[in-house]
């Protein structure tokens, strides 16, 4: 049996049976994931910590609509050890893993959802 990286059923009941609202969720939220790595991408070398502690923030919010926990739990982790804990011991390693893996679940999003995401082409 094959483990799911994401699942609709949040978002299926905040949509409540509208399946337009699922589908523009669902553009929007690769668009800003996408929009997410590359912003941590691009601060990454200059340290900006605090920066990508707040987008991490955003990103877990995100992750949760869609109870992409292991994410979810990841960027929490780089939130609270940056902004609370002031630990920026294996941040760097912590934020590529969040990317690569960000990465991996928009490739898969896209593969599914191809008639949604690009609906010209379909």
């Amino acid at each position: 049996m094959e483990h799911k990286l994401y699942d609709l059923g949040n978002l299926q009941e905040i949509a409540q049976g509208d399946e337009a609202f699922v589908n523009e969720m669902l553009v929007i939220f690769v668009e800003n994931v996408t929009k997410d790595i590359e912003t941590i991408r691009s601060l990454q070398p200059f340290e900006e910590w605090k920066t990508i502690a707040e987008i991490a923030h955003k990103m877990a919010t995100r992750f949760a609509y869609l109870s992409i926990d292991s994410l979810r739990t990841l960027s929490v982790d780089i939130e609270k050890s940056i902004l609370l804990y002031n630990n920026f011991t294996g941040i760097a390693e912590k934020t590529d893993k969040l990317c690569d893996d960000s990465i991996l679940l928009i490739e898969r999003m896209k593969k599914d959802f191809e008639f949604i995401l690009f609906p010209k082409y379909c």
